[in-house]
């Protein structure tokens, strides 16, 4: 079991002390937890994770997005302390961040990236921390509620835990030689407050940035990326099966059943999909109009969506 510190950071004072702690780090890693985040409009960031190490001692920083003080004291820290921010899956998370907050994370070590350019074939962090740092990740609460309040302990390890295994196989990555940096596009000028966002965002170019899975086939039909053509291929031939989460969960790690087999038709059978990845694709098919959620919060195939899979289907 890995040995790190957790501590949650709920106010402004708490988050004063965390920021100047940060300045010695030798290096950071980020990681976030999003409520709704299939639907741009109301997605929120929930909790910010920091990992970093004081006096040579792991630490993870956990911080409530969710209450209701300001995150910009954290701002200089991500964007001005020229240390590296390891993320796994930059165009996840600090895509996020950048939309919600303004917050302009630079400069970024890809650990997904890293892992893809290295050469490796399962690139999720699942998949890296099992091979390069022999632990196996509990992802038992991936389905959580991330919007419940108070955090159960149990949240709070899973959440700590991803971060700090970030930034435990930068370190591995460095020292193999391994490297990927990730810049940020032009960002969005909404963001996130104590309150969702309004209908009144109109997301910059580039903002959702759905990373290329190594080994997968050609784009598919009807200009959708492999990810996301797996994924509406899941949907439209599993109809009101799968709930937003429990797609992305299934997509990222199980890879079993018929969803599995879709997946590997069209994708590969070596290529892989991280969760991440898995819920930009989700958000995607959502945002064009290819599947909708019904009553039961379920995901459906629309007419478009049906045509087009009928259109990509493998044979």
């Amino acid at each position: 079991m890995l040995d790190f510190s957790i501590k949650h950071i709920g106010n402004p004072r708490e988050l004063d002390t965390l920021v100047a702690r940060l300045a010695s780090a030798p290096a950071l890693a980020l990681d976030i937890e999003t409520v709704n985040w299939w639907d741009r409009q109301v997605e929120r960031v929930s909790l910010i994770q920091l990992a970093f190490r004081e006096g040579g001692r792991l630490r993870v920083a956990v911080i409530d997005a969710l209450a209701e003080f300001s995150l910009a004291p954290l701002q200089p820290s991500l964007e001005l302390n020229p240390v590296v921010k390891a993320i796994h899956n930059a165009a996840y998370d600090a895509v996020r961040l950048s939309r919600h907050y303004r917050i302009h994370t630079s400069p970024i070590h890809d650990t997904m990236l890293a892992a893809r350019r290295g050469g490796e074939k399962r690139y999720s962090l699942q998949a890296q921390v099992r091979a390069h740092l022999g632990v196996g990740l509990d992802k038992s609460e991936q389905r959580g509620d991330w919007a419940r309040r108070p955090l159960t302990h149990k949240q709070l390890r899973y959440a700590a835990l991803d971060a700090a295994c970030t930034l435990l196989l930068y370190e591995n990555q460095i020292a193999r030689g391994l490297s990927a940096s990730y810049q940020l596009r032009e960002v969005s000028p909404s963001t996130q407050t104590s309150l969702p966002l309004g209908d009144a965002e109109h997301p910059a170019a580039g903002l959702v940035e759905i990373p290329k899975v190594a080994g997968a086939k050609a784009p598919a039909a009807g200009g959708l990326n492999t990810p996301a053509a797996a994924l509406l291929g899941v949907v439209t031939e599993l109809n009101g099966r799968y709930s937003p989460e429990r797609l992305a969960v299934s997509a990222g790690s199980e890879r079993v059943g018929l969803a599995g087999w879709i997946i590997d038709r069209v994708l590969g059978r070596e290529a892989d999909i991280d969760e991440d990845t898995a819920k930009l694709g989700i958000a995607e098919l959502l945002e064009r109009g290819l599947i909708s959620l019904n009553a039961a919060r379920r995901l459906e195939a629309t007419e478009s969506g049906l045509r087009l899979w009928t259109q990509q289907k493998p044979g």
